[in-house]
C-alpha cells in the first residue's frame, strides 16, 4: 500500500505536467499568430513601415508598370483615335502607331515606378489600403475580403508625361488601376477572432511560458520535463510554421485571375519576415534545449560525453597548475562559488535572449556556443584553483630555524 501512493503520485504528476504541454503547444501558435497581427496588421505604422521597401521590388514594379500601362491604354481607344488622324491613304500605319504609343505609356510607367517619387506615392497608397485592411478585419458588415493598392496616383505622374511629349489624349476622366495584393474570402469573416487575438496578444506568450515553465517542474523527472517542454515547444514552432506556410498557399490559390503572383508572394513574404525570423528563433531555442537536456542524461553517449569532458578539464586544470599558475583570490571564489557561476552564466544568456530585439536563430545558437565556452572556462578555472591547492597542500613545509 505505500508504494501505490508514491506511483500513483507520480502518475498524477505525468499527467498534469503532459497536459500543461499539449495547452502550451496548442497556444503557441495562437501566441505567435496574436502577437503578429497586432503588431503587424493592425498598426498602421508599423505596416506602412514594413512594406515600404517593396517599392523598390522588381516583381511589385512589374506588377505596377503591367497595370497601369494597361489601364491608360484601355481606357482610350487609341487605335480610333489615330486611324480617324491619319488619311485614308495612311490607315494601315494605325496599328504600328498605336503600338508605339502603347509601348511608350509603358515605358513611361517604368520610369516612374522605378523613380523616388513611386516610393513616396506607394507609402501613400499603402496607408490608405491599410485602412481598408483593418475595416475588413475589424468591422462587420458584408465585404470583399481582399487588400488592393490604389495606383490612381501612379496614372496622374504617367498622364503628365505624356502631355509633356505631346500626347494628350489620355488627360480626361480619372483612371483609377487597383494593384490587388491578396484576396481571401476568409478574411472578412475573422473579425471576431482578430478581436480576441488582439485583446489576448499582450499576455498570452507570457501565459504559454508559464506553461512551459510549470509542466516541467511538475514532472517527478526534472530533466525529463526540461526535455519534454523543450520538445512541446518544438511541436508548437512548426505547428506555427505549418500555419503561416498554408496561409500563404491559401492566399496565392485564391488570387484571382490575371493578379500578380510574384507580387503577392512579395507582400506577404516581407508583411511575415519578422514573425518568421522570431520563429526560426524559437526552433533554434528548442532544439539547444531539448539537445542540452539529452546531453544531462544517463544515455550512453551522453555519460561518455560529459566523462570526455571531465577528463579534459581535469587534466586542463592540473597541467596549469603543475606549471605554476595561481590564480589567488579570484580562483578561490570561483571554485567556492562554480555553482551560481554556471546558473549566473546562463540566466545571463537567457536575460540577452530576452533583451534583443527579434534575436535571430543564429543569435540564439552563438549565444548557446558562446555559453558552453564560457561555462567550460569556468569549470578550468575551478580545477585550477583547486589543483593548486592541494598542491600547496601536500607540499612539505620549510623547516624552521
Amino acid at each position: 500500500m505505500g508504494d501505490r501512493e508514491p506511483a500513483r503520485h507520480h502518475r498524477l504528476r505525468t499527467v498534469v505536467g503532459s497536459l500543461l504541454l499539449v495547452l502550451a503547444v496548442l497556444l503557441a501558435p495562437v501566441s505567435v499568430l496574436g502577437v503578429w497581427m497586432r503588431n503587424q496588421l493592425l498598426d498602421t505604422d508599423r505596416y506602412v513601415e514594413t512594406v515600404t521597401p517593396l517599392a523598390s521590388d522588381p516583381a511589385i514594379q512589374d506588377a505596377v508598370t503591367e497595370r497601369v500601362t494597361t489601364a491608360i491604354y484601355d481606357g482610350v481607344d487609341v487605335k480610333t483615335l489615330v486611324a480617324d488622324a491619319l488619311p485614308s491613304e495612311g490607315a494601315f500605319l494605325a496599328a504600328p502607331i498605336s503600338l508605339g504609343i502603347e509601348n511608350l505609356i509603358e515605358r513611361l510607367t517604368r520610369e516612374v515606378v522605378t523613380s523616388d517619387r513611386f516610393a513616396e506615392l506607394w507609402v501613400d497608397a499603402n496607408r490608405t489600403a491599410h485602412d481598408a485592411l483593418v475595416e475588413v478585419l475589424t468591422e462587420p458588415g458584408d465585404r470583399k475580403g481582399s487588400v488592393s493598392v490604389d495606383l490612381s496616383g501612379v496614372v496622374s505622374e504617367v498622364q503628365s508625361r505624356l502631355s509633356s511629349t505631346g500626347i494628350s489624349i489620355f488627360q480626361g476622366d480619372r483612371i483609377d488601376p487597383q494593384l490587388e495584393l491578396f484576396q481571401s474570402e476568409e478574411l472578412a469573416r475573422v473579425q471576431a477572432g482578430v478581436r480576441l487575438f488582439d485583446s489576448l496578444a499582450t499576455f498570452l506568450p507570457w501565459v504559454t511560458i508559464a506553461l512551459l515553465v510549470a509542466a516541467a517542474f511538475t514532472f517527478v523527472d526534472r530533466r525529463r520535463g526540461v526535455l519534454a517542454a523543450f520538445a512541446a515547444l518544438l511541436v508548437g514552432t512548426l505547428i506555427t510554421i505549418a500555419l503561416f506556410a498554408a496561409a500563404r498557399w491559401l492566399l496565392l490559390f485564391e488570387l484571382p485571375a490575371g493578379g500578380s503572383t510574384s507580387a503577392a508572394e512579395a507582400v506577404f513574404d516581407i508583411l511575415t519576415r519578422f514573425v518568421r525570423g522570431s520563429v526560426r528563433a524559437l526552433l533554434a531555442v528548442g532544439l539547444v534545449g531539448v539537445l542540452a537536456a539529452l546531453l544531462a542524461g544517463p544515455s550512453r553517449p551522453a555519460t561518455a560525453l560529459r566523462r570526455w569532458v571531465g577528463i579534459g578539464v581535469s587534466r586542463t586544470g592540473d597541467a596549469a597548475a603543475a606549471h605554476g599558475a595561481r590564480l589567488g583570490g579570484f580562483g578561490e571564489f570561483v571554485s567556492e562559488y562554480v555553482v551560481g557561476i554556471r546558473v549566473a552564466v546562463v540566466a545571463l544568456a537567457v536575460l540577452f535572449l530576452v533583451v534583443v530585439e527579434q534575436p535571430s536563430a543564429g543569435a540564439v545558437l552563438w549565444t548557446a556556443i558562446v555559453v558552453v565556452v564560457v561555462l567550460l572556462v569556468v569549470e578550468v578555472l575551478a580545477r585550477t584553483a583547486s589543483a593548486g591547492r592541494e598542491t600547496e597542500e601536500l607540499a612539505p613545509s620549510a623547516p624552521s630555524d
